[in-house]
């Protein structure tokens, strides 16, 4: 049985480091097909959600489908990441509230990521602007939660813990002042994804290293 969950944790994982992998390969790909050439810099992740081009009415439709595919494969697959990363605070019920409440805002954030996406932002804007703001609201205080469930963690490594910190500043940051930004964007959304990544290489390594000590013990007890 603790060998099935121990799987189930590990697939956890790996679901929020092929989240962060297929979303940049995609959104790469749909910035490459862009009708008339993508900035990093000047154009914003909405754009590639527009049905048509602002200035001429080109159609956007091919980036825009690739677009949703991207975001709502990560909304999905950021469910079991945020599953398997409760499981590591047990130790003390102010961890496990905390895991608790930060999974609770994680996988609430998921649909709004997969809706903003859909809601066109060139004939939806209100819609769009309002579950942009709502994923990067709860997505920045689930990491802000676990980020706090991490240094209370006596195992943890606190580097890791305190590099949510970071990442849940410049989430809050985006939402409330630089939303219009291109190039503030990028760089949040990014370091959004990179904390999903670490977090998931981190935890699958350890869970990885943890197993074959068990293992290791078990062998030493019955041999």
């Amino acid at each position: 049985m603790n060998t099935q969950k121990s799987s189930l944790v590990r697939i956890g994982y790996l679901s929020g480091i092929i989240a962060v992998i297929q979303f940049v390969i995609l959104t790469a790909i749909a910035m490459a097909i862009y009708p008339g050439g993508y900035s990093l810099f000047r154009n914003l992740f909405s754009q590639l959600g527009c049905t048509v081009l602002s200035n001429n009415g080109q159609s956007c439709m091919p980036s825009r489908i690739i677009f949703i595919i991207a975001c709502t494969i990560t909304a999905v697959l950021n469910i079991p990441f945020m599953l398997a990363l409760r499981t590591n605070f047990t130790q003390t019920k102010a961890e496990k509230y905390l895991s608790g409440a930060g999974t609770f805002l994680g996988i609430t954030a998921s649909p709004f990521l997969s809706l903003l996406s859909i809601f066109p932002a060139n004939l939806q804007f209100g819609a769009h602007i309002l579950v942009t703001r709502l994923f990067f609201l709860l997505f920045g205080q689930a990491v802000i939660i676990f980020t706090t469930a991490l240094i209370l963690n006596k195992n943890y490594n606190k580097v890791m813990a305190f590099y949510g910190v970071l990442v849940a500043i410049a989430a809050l940051l985006y939402i409330f002042l630089f939303i219009q930004n291109a190039a503030f964007q990028k760089f949040t959304v990014y370091f959004m994804i990179s904390w999903v990544i670490v977090q998931g290489i981190y935890l699958w390594n350890r869970k990885k290293f943890l197993g074959k000590q068990s293992r290791s013990d078990y062998k030493k007890m019955h041999f």
